[in-house]
């Protein structure tokens, strides 16, 4: 089957892959590309240029593993540069018909009309939540079905014109082109968390290094999304203020401490271009698990203004390499916010690490739509969200 390349923009890296499907379910990579560049904040790239050269550089190390030409990607779209719109439709069939693929297609664009659209955004995808066929809950594409009246709650994903004009006046360079682009939410929902855990409500909780995107994922949709500005950037701008060293002594710092030690009357030397530096592993404990415990009352609070019930247990998943990397941060987290949190992070190979999620569920999601699998071709599977998953690439737009 046919290769397919992703590339991932994360707020403090660039990653490329290039996979295809092996043995139906597995996937096999050919090349990767792993470059970091100064990031974004608040919707904008710091440094373009910066940008640029990632992007260049994580492409060309890529080619030159799978020894393969890269002529076109999909682009994963972080929160940041994304938007979400709820939207339902209601159409009536008849009885002189069954429901056909004609009549789901007509839904979501009815659904779409209703979106206020804002100027400088384009749609991505539009990915049906659940279906009512004459007053009853679905979550199968209603196709073949005989119905009166069949309505549909529709996610729409749109991008911010500006990212996709960023990033393709880099790929011009290589003559490479932008084919789709995703929600990078969507795609680690997707391979994240398994179907019966989507069926209700369910959240992924994604903490970069310049920011935390929280998504609310129902079947194979985002029904809520939001972004909180504070990733593992802010736990080491903190301790470089708190303990006055430079951003790099703060880093490695950060990257050495463990939650939940016992740190009194221990002291830890930091190395600097000036000299080193005795610092407290007190006053480092003081300062991380002041920020952690910020970041998580964010998350709560973030979680239940997308509509969460946190009292009903929700199935929570978390990535990204920000509080996740350091040693104890994920059983912090579960303690603080007091949910059953879980990392399942596949296994690979290499890459293998929650920083990877993201580009590893694109790819996965790409893959699954452009190469679906052939007893789905024989026959209509029953597996509602691998039906949606068929529905979605017909709506991706460039």
């Amino acid at each position: 089957m046919k290769p397919a390349t992703i590339l991932d923009v994360g707020s403090s890296k660039v990653v490329c892959l290039i996979g295809s499907v092996v043995d139906k379910d597995g996937i096999v990579v050919h090349g990767a590309g792993v470059s970091t560049y100064a990031g974004f904040r608040d919707g904008a790239f710091i440094d373009k240029q910066s940008l640029h050269s990632a992007l260049v550089d994580c492409i060309q190390k890529t080619e030159k593993e799978s020894r393969l030409r890269i002529r076109d990607v999909a682009l994963t779209v972080p929160g940041a540069f994304a938007q979400l719109f709820l939207t339902d439709a209601t159409i009536t069939v008849g009885e002189e018909r069954s429901v056909e693929a004609e009549d789901v297609e007509r839904l979501i664009h009815l659904s779409l009309d209703k979106v206020q659209r804002q100027e400088g955004w384009t749609l991505m995808h539009s990915t049906p939540v659940f279906f009512m066929v004459d007053g009853v809950s679905s979550t199968e594409v209603p196709e073949g079905v005989s119905a009166q009246e069949v309505s549909a709650l529709v996610s729409h994903m749109f991008v911010k014109d500006e990212f996709i004009h960023t990033i393709q006046d880099a790929l011009d360079d290589l003559g490479v082109e932008i084919s789709m682009c995703l929600s990078a939410q969507l795609g680690e929902a997707v391979m994240l968390i398994p179907d019966s855990e989507r069926v209700r409500p369910a959240v992924l909780i994604d903490i970069g290094y310049m920011q935390t995107d929280i998504a609310v994922v129902e079947n194979a949709a985002l029904t809520g999304l939001c972004t909180i500005p504070i990733g593992g950037y802010q736990f080491a701008s903190d301790l470089s203020f708190g303990l006055d060293v430079p951003m790099e002594a703060a880093e490695q710092a950060k990257r050495r401490f463990v939650f939940s030690l016992d740190y009194r009357d221990k002291t830890e030397v930091l190395r600097t271009a000036a000299g080193s530096k005795k610092v407290s592993h007190e006053a480092i404990s003081y300062i991380i698990e002041a920020r952690a415990m910020e970041l998580a009352g964010m998350i709560r609070r973030e979680m239940e203004k997308l509509g969460v019930n946190l009292d009903a247990r929700p199935a929570v998943y978390v990535s990204g390499g920000g509080l996740l990397m350091m040693r104890g941060g994920l059983d912090f987290l579960r303690d603080a916010l007091n949910l059953a949190l879980k990392r399942d992070m596949p296994w690979t190979p290499r890459l293998s690490s929650p920083n990877y999620c993201s580009a590893f569920g694109a790819l996965d999601f790409v893959l699954k739509a452009n190469n679906p699998p052939e007893e789905a071709m024989n026959r209509r599977r029953d597996d509602a969200v691998s039906k949606l998953l068929d529905k979605i690439k017909d709506f991706f737009m460039k």
